[in-house]
């Protein structure tokens, strides 16, 4: 009898004790911390965005990947009629951004029309699925609660695995062998020569298979879709568009299985730009 009126006291009290609120729950998520990134690169934006008066229609916010995009020919042939602004730093987190925004105040003096965000994959090591994608939510809140008008296009954390899984393929094995069979076919093969190839052969990029790339980035983004609410957020997960028909991650897309090559960036470029026209409109 004890336990039966226990149990109907704890289902009574569940009826009406209250749901944690967003920020209550952000607040128990440590990848919704901030964390302070006062940096000269950060500081660097500052001064960037008032010499530039605030332009920009299209501001992309992230960690090294899109720290990367600086340099890179795919940056104008895509983007460049938006004015994009690259707030993009080297290890980030979901906190370092999300501390960028806030009390870094980078988006301050700016009034883009639309924030691309791709970021996570550094959180991986340290959190859960659960508190990337949480990380993530409160990055858009916030971006939302400063700028009400902005479209925000939430990109799927890339795919990304160990370099010690990559596996070359036969033909890449046979192509690097040949020529140095054929030197060593010579009466005085040539032993610098050698050596070179045979370094060649050990720096070939390989392919990580399908099952061996990172499994906790399908969890984290499997969240983010449900972060699309086809008006003010859209999610999109263009991973796919850099592994092989296989499923695998190829070394010739990221040289060191996290960060994009030149043919990654444009295989990124092309795969935004038609969405990025439609929410500047």
């Amino acid at each position: 009898m004890y336990r039966l009126i226990t149990a109907g006291c704890v289902l009574a009290l569940g009826l009406w004790l209250p749901t944690l609120t967003a920020q209550e729950q952000a607040a128990d998520n440590p990848a919704a911390q901030k964390l302070n990134r006062d940096i000269p690169r950060h500081k660097d934006f500052l001064k960037r965005i008032e010499q530039s008066k605030g332009e920009g229609d299209v501001v992309f916010l992230g960690d090294s990947i899109t720290h990367g995009w600086e340099g890179q020919k795919a940056w104008q042939e895509y983007f460049g009629p938006f004015k994009p602004v690259n707030l993009g730093i080297g290890g980030d987190q979901t906190g370092h951004v999300l501390w960028r925004i806030t009390d870094g105040q980078e988006l301050d003096h700016l009034n883009p029309k639309a924030a691309v965000l791709m970021i996570g994959t550094n959180n991986i090591g340290g959190h859960t699925a659960q508190q990337i994608a949480g990380g993530i939510k409160a990055i858009v809140e916030e971006l939302r609660r400063q700028k009400p008008h902005i479209k925000v296009l939430v990109l799927g954390v890339f795919p990304r695995g160990s370099a010690s899984d990559a596996e070359r393929s036969l033909d890449q094995i046979t192509a690097g062998i040949k020529p140095i069979n054929e030197e060593l076919k010579k009466e005085k093969p040539d032993i610098k020569r050698l050596n070179a190839l045979v370094r060649n052969l050990g720096q070939q990029r390989g392919t990580i298979p399908a099952a061996k790339l990172n499994k906790k980035v399908a969890e984290i983004n499997a969240i983010l879709a449900d972060l699309d609410d086809g008006q003010a957020v859209f999610y999109k997960d263009i991973g796919k568009e850099f592994l092989d028909q296989n499923g695998g991650l190829s070394g010739e897309i990221m040289p060191d299985y996290l960060h994009l090559s030149a043919r990654g960036y444009d295989i990124w470029g092309k795969a935004i730009k038609g969405d990025l026209e439609k929410l500047v409109k």
